[in-house]
């Protein structure tokens, strides 16, 4: 953990670097299909990613504090569940999860919030709000499907915890796309605001928030551009 916060703590590319790891996780997490071992393996080593993220970039330690006590909680709620299958470890477990990410969303907010002027890594750090935001509403869907089973439809719920998880991550992503392929559809009341929520927070994100810093570093660019110029 010390080197990962290193990383993150010196490294002028630490939002890159962070980025990265999110964007192979994607394409990693299938690969662990229905095994428990590797599928705690990529838990427990994706929130040490982000909590050495957050330990490097939050200045507010009661909010770190926070997220260790939720990782804490979270990981033990997990464990309890493989055990015991009760649901209530797996909600508990989901619930610890969302809030995590959403102090990390806030922290690299904060931190990009106290930049005076936009880097390409930057740019990165608004990427992983929008990556992270996607799991944060993977946790809240897999919530609705827990306290009401059948709150999606084309999902089987007979299929392993992980699969299920799976599906409803990627149903997220792709609401917050606004793609929409219609495999999986939200039926229950709850699922379907939190849909529509998604899809607006995805569209207004891309348009308003990253279209803003991405003009904002052109308009940087340009400007040392023209500077430079008048020197010469």
């Amino acid at each position: 953990m010390f080197r990962l916060y290193r990383v993150f703590k010196y490294s002028p590319s630490k939002f890159t670097v962070l980025l990265g790891f999110l964007v192979v996780q994607i394409f990693i997490s299938p690969i662990a299909g229905d095994s428990l071992f590797l599928q705690q393996i990529m838990y427990f080593y994706t929130y040490l990613v982000l909590l050495s993220a957050m330990a490097a970039i939050v200045g507010n330690r009661a909010k770190l504090y926070a997220y260790f006590g939720l990782y804490g909680v979270s990981l033990v709620s997990s464990i309890l569940f493989f055990r015991t299958r009760s649901l209530e470890w797996l909600a508990g477990s989901e619930a610890a999860d969302m809030f995590m990410l959403c102090i990390a969303i806030w922290g690299i907010q904060r931190f990009m919030s106290r930049q005076a002027t936009v880097t390409r890594d930057l740019i990165a750090g608004a990427v992983c709000i929008y990556l992270l935001t996607g799991l944060a509403w993977a946790d809240a869907y897999s919530l609705c499907e827990i306290f009401r089973e059948g709150s999606f439809a084309g999902i089987d719920i007979n299929s392993s915890v992980f699969a299920i998880r799976g599906a409803l991550t990627y149903f997220s992503y792709v609401t917050m796309l606004t793609v929409g392929y219609g495999d999986v559809i939200p039926v229950s009341l709850m699922a379907r605001s939190l849909a529509i929520l998604q899809g607006l927070f995805g569209q207004m994100y891309l348009a308003v928030f990253i279209a803003g810093i991405l003009g904002k570093f052109l308009s940087q660019k340009n400007g040392s551009t023209g500077d430079d110029s008048g020197n010469g």
